[in-house]
């Protein structure tokens, strides 16, 4: 202890930011208590067909959002392509692959957007609203 005491002394302010945050750190986190019984088991959200449509909803609506955004920064990079290709005929050629891509990536995102309802009509739900 005396040499950690001496050591602090003639280190200055420097050695002791470099202990204060570990000190900091050096709290015991507890442990969650451990599950007992059957009443922590969590209870399934799938009790409907309704309800099953709803959770293709919103994974389909994710998927469509994230393909337009994808599909919007393809044709920026398509036209960033195009700009620079400088008359380079596979520079250009690159460039209108990246463009199909991204056509392609919006037809998904449209088709994404419309699964939920063919499956709904599919397995007959009473109410299939868009989502």
């Amino acid at each position: 202890m005396k040499k950690a005491i001496n050591f602090l002394k003639t280190a200055g302010p420097t050695a002791i930011s470099f202990v204060v945050p570990a000190l900091a750190f050096a709290q015991g986190i507890q442990p969650p208590a451990p599950a007992t019984g059957a009443g922590n088991i969590p209870t399934a959200n799938i009790v409907s067909l309704q309800s099953i449509l709803n959770d293709l909803c919103i994974v389909f609506a994710w998927m469509f959002y994230f393909l337009i955004v994808v599909a919007v920064i393809m044709v920026v990079v398509a036209a960033f392509k195009y700009l620079t290709a400088g008359g380079d005929p596979e520079k250009v050629k690159s460039a209108g692959a990246t463009l199909m891509y991204a056509a392609v990536a919006i037809g998904v995102a449209l088709l994404a957007k419309a699964v939920p309802l063919i499956v709904g009509n599919f397995l007959g739900a009473g109410t299939v609203t868009s989502c």
